[in-house]
């Protein structure tokens, strides 16, 4: 898919790893449609990490799991936990500690509309822009996080690319 190829994982570790800083864990159910018809191909990404000396990949295979929200919910705790552990090292840290000046733009925004910058797909087949986007408060039942780094599904790359 050419859309996304400056986000795919395994050219990334191709072109630009090793990344040893970076441990990666991938879970990849084993009945996952996009797995059979090569959309998805954790064993490149394995090669690539190979090739270039990247030793921090852990692809985690699973039998009769699918590309659903449960699948991905059923590891979504351990994901946290491992990447909240690496952060930890990585800071020095005991915990996560947010600051007074976080807290107070945290609260100073609490109940209220915010802007911010996201990455926005128009349509498909088209470049995703940078814009400044309002997020409306949350609703009941829900939060409203901070993201500082995100990624694309293969799905995202699939569906820009007009392929659904």
């Amino acid at each position: 898919v050419d859309v996304g190829k400056e986000f795919d994982a395994t050219l990334l570790m191709e072109l630009k790893g090793p990344f040893p800083s970076l441990d990666i864990l991938v879970d990849q159910g084993l009945a996952d449609e996009f797995l059979g018809d090569g959309q998805l191909r954790p064993e490149a990404l394995e090669e690539a990490a190979d090739r270039v000396g990247h030793d921090c990949l852990t692809v985690r295979r699973h039998p009769d799991r699918d590309h659903s929200y449960y699948f991905i919910s059923s590891f979504v705790d351990d994901h946290i936990a491992f990447h909240a552990e690496r952060l930890r090292k990585k800071q020095g840290l005991q915990r996560a500690e947010v600051s007074d000046d976080e807290s107070s733009q945290f609260a100073a925004t609490a109940g209220k509309p915010i802007t911010c910058k996201a990455m926005v797909a128009r349509a498909p087949k088209e470049p995703l822009s940078c814009e400044t986007i309002t997020v409306d408060p949350p609703a009941p039942g829900e939060v409203r996080v901070k993201v500082i780094a995100n990624a694309l599904c293969h799905t995202d790359i699939y569906t820009l690319d007009g392929d659904d």
